[in-house]
């Protein structure tokens, strides 16, 4: 009997581990934001997996440094943060700014790869979606659960 009721709690966890947006298309999308040099050489973010499992991350290019698991957001949190990505990127498919010192928004899935990028310095019409999503991205970290360590 205890088997039984192990097994049913493993079962639902498992089940609340993914939220109820998270289609199979959808399983290995990643958002990230953060700030970046001109060239992408220094880039310090956060990354937000299809589980809602928050890290933070150091990298220089290509190469990760580092990446430090933060917690868990709500489902419903990661949902509204989904939507509101494919909205803007949906919108706007190119932005790119140039600065020394650069915003950025991604959306990462196996299938695609889409990345704004902006001057903080300037709020203009054409980044107002992606620093709307930048902002609502960041706002989530107040919602992690299970905080290990801060950034």
């Amino acid at each position: 009997m205890s088997r039984l009721l192990l097994c049913l709690l493993l079962g639902v966890s498992a089940c609340q581990s993914i939220p109820p947006c998270v289609t199979p298309a959808l399983r290995d999308v990643r958002l990230r934001w953060g700030m970046q040099d001109s060239v992408g050489n220094l880039i310090r973010g956060f990354e937000l997996t299809a589980r809602a499992e928050l890290y933070a991350y150091e990298a220089a290019g290509d190469s990760l440094r580092h990446r430090t698991f933060l917690g868990r957001i709500p489902g419903d949190v990661y949902c509204r943060l989904l939507r509101q990505a494919h909205h803007a990127f949906g919108t706007a498919h190119v932005f790119y700014v140039p600065a020394d010192t650069q915003r950025f928004v991604e959306y990462r899935a196996p299938a695609a790869l889409m990345r704004a990028v902006w001057n903080p310095r300037y709020r203009t019409h054409g980044n107002a979606l992606f620093w709307t999503l930048y902002d609502s991205l960041d706002a989530s970290r107040r919602y992690v659960q299970r905080a290990t360590s801060s950034f």
